[in-house]
């Protein structure tokens, strides 16, 4: 099969793409755009099977993608800037305010958003995206304590699908019932009973204009990747915590706090999906 076409075109994105202010983008945004242009054309209709870091017919778009890296080093553009996990005090406000809640559609659904990022650690937006209303199962433990589950691994940055890939230990992360009766448990369980039927995804839209709960209270239509993107800046703003947050400060906050509390690196790893000590620690 000849490439030619999306090589030069790779080739020719890698060395002219510029964000909105017309500077170069860091190091790991280009790396992540190779990463989901990859996963795009892997996945349906598409399902391609190439590996654009290896397969020789992409080696000029890789040449290119090499060296506006190495020039971003060079240049001291290089470092990352990693998120900071969501200070004490901001975790406190979000607890006491109806910004998350059970009380409305829109607090129902920024509720189980924020602590689905939070007890499984969650990255993606496609794999958020992709979600439905079967993504999750309810399970009893052998105490006999109650617990909400994936059913299912998501593709991720680090489990892509590949022959090559091994099995994800990420679905095995558990978000227990307890005696609040505001818990997240509970708010997955009365998410999914005021779900529309009509539409598969998980995520939807709240219906306009309706601040208390219905039968169905949500649109038959999915929620989009950049309404899940902006998800926590938005309640950063409403709430009016000290800084504004991004989905990738919720998933350190959940890295932090069970840092904290004595849970092993390698423990952390099965749940966060890293690879190594070293990328976790950073």
């Amino acid at each position: 099969m000849k490439i030619g076409q999306p090589d030069q075109n790779l080739r020719r994105f890698y060395a002219e793409a510029r964000t909105k202010k017309g500077e170069d983008y860091s190091r790991s945004t280009l790396l992540g755009f190779h990463h989901s242009i990859e996963r795009h054309l892997n996945a349906p209709p598409f399902s391609r099977g190439l590996q654009i870091s290896t397969d020789p017919r992409f080696a000029r778009s890789k040449l290119m993608l090499d060296a506006q890296i190495k020039s971003l080093k060079r240049s001291g553009k290089e470092n990352l800037s990693h998120k900071p996990a969501i200070k004490e005090g901001d975790l406190q406000k979000l607890k006491s305010r109806e910004v998350l809640s059970l009380s409305s559609p829109l607090s129902l659904l920024r509720k189980f958003w924020f602590h689905f990022v939070l007890f499984f650690c969650r990255r993606g937006l496609e794999g958020q995206r992709s979600l439905t209303k079967n993504s999750f199962k309810f399970e009893t433990d052998a105490a006999g304590r109650n617990y909400a589950t994936t059913s299912h691994d998501e593709l991720s940055k680090n489990h892509p699908g590949e022959l090559k890939d091994v099995e994800s230990t990420e679905k095995e992360a558990r978000m227990y019932e307890t005696e609040d009766q505001g818990d997240c448990y509970k708010a997955l369980k009365l998410y999914l009973q005021k779900v529309n039927s009509k539409c598969t995804a998980f995520f939807q839209h709240p219906k306009k204009n309706n601040k208390a709960l219905d039968a169905v209270s949500y649109e038959a239509r999915p929620l989009g990747i950049n309404s899940l993107a902006k998800m926590m800046k938005t309640i950063s703003e409403e709430v009016g915590l000290s800084k504004i947050y991004t989905k990738y400060c919720v998933r350190a906050t959940a890295i932090t706090l069970w840092s904290n509390a004595g849970i092993s690196n390698r423990h952390i790893m099965a749940s966060s999906g890293h690879r190594s000590e070293q990328s976790l620690i950073s």
